[in-house]
């Protein structure tokens, strides 16, 4: 726990507002990356419920995403993981590099598709992973809708495995500041759906959802996400 309050003060203590690029969603990437020369500090924090044979186990997960824009449609992020499970402290869980490119103007397309490659490794440089994604999202009215197909390969010793996963948002935008939404997210075995609630603006804003099991056959039986977002 003390852990846990040192780096959220620090988070605190680093962030400048400036300028970002918001979020509707919270496991559902948008179209959108951040302006040249802009730069946003991220904080997620998410708890993962599990049910075993003796009980619901808890985890908790603390990203912190520094990310900038190189120029109008490229952008890149480097992300620091802490994992803390049930009954153990609070530890060190690797690192992610991000890049974004959005590959035109919003409306040039039915969907406006976005690339997303990102490279993650574990503390002991033991277990990486390259995962590439197709964002694709479509602003009409007020409504948004986002697509993100998901194709991960996961390397480990001389074995690489292949992964398809997908994550999807619908919402709308009740106010200039709050927009409320549903999130799916999954893989050919799982289907996960809740609600999700963004406010805020692009130079500060908060996002909260909440997962619960629509199919499949995994022991997780909820996970809520919580991101902060300030400009610098």
């Amino acid at each position: 726990m003390k852990n846990n309050i040192l780096l959220i003060l620090l988070f605190g203590i680093l962030v400048i507002p400036g300028n970002g690029d918001g979020r509707r969603y919270v496991w559902t990437y948008e179209y959108q990356t951040l302006p040249r020369g802009e730069a946003e500090l991220e904080s997620y924090t998410e708890f993962t419920h599990t049910e075993t044979d003796s009980g619901r186990l808890a985890a908790t997960t603390l990203q912190y995403e520094y990310e900038i824009g190189m120029n109008n449609r490229f952008d890149v992020g480097i992300y620091q993981k802490f994992k803390q499970a049930s009954n153990a402290p609070l530890a060190y869980d690797g690192f992610k590099l991000r890049l974004r490119y959005r590959l035109g103007e919003k409306g040039q397309w039915l969907l406006d598709p976005l690339i997303y490659l990102e490279y993650k490794d574990n503390a002991a440089f033991d277990h990486s992973a390259l995962e590439t994604k197709l964002i694709l999202a479509r602003d009409f009215g007020r409504f948004n809708l986002s697509l993100n197909p998901v194709l991960e390969f996961e390397f480990e010793a001389d074995e690489t495995e292949i992964k398809f996963e997908y994550a999807a948002g619908l919402s709308y935008l009740l106010h200039p500041l709050i927009t409320l939404g549903l999130e799916t997210k999954g893989d050919p075995d799982n289907f996960f759906w809740g609600p999700t609630l963004s406010h805020g603006k692009e130079d500060l804003w908060f996002a909260i959802g909440l997962l619960t099991p629509g199919s499949g056959g995994s022991s997780i039986n909820r996970k809520i996400r919580f991101i902060i977002g300030v400009g610098l």
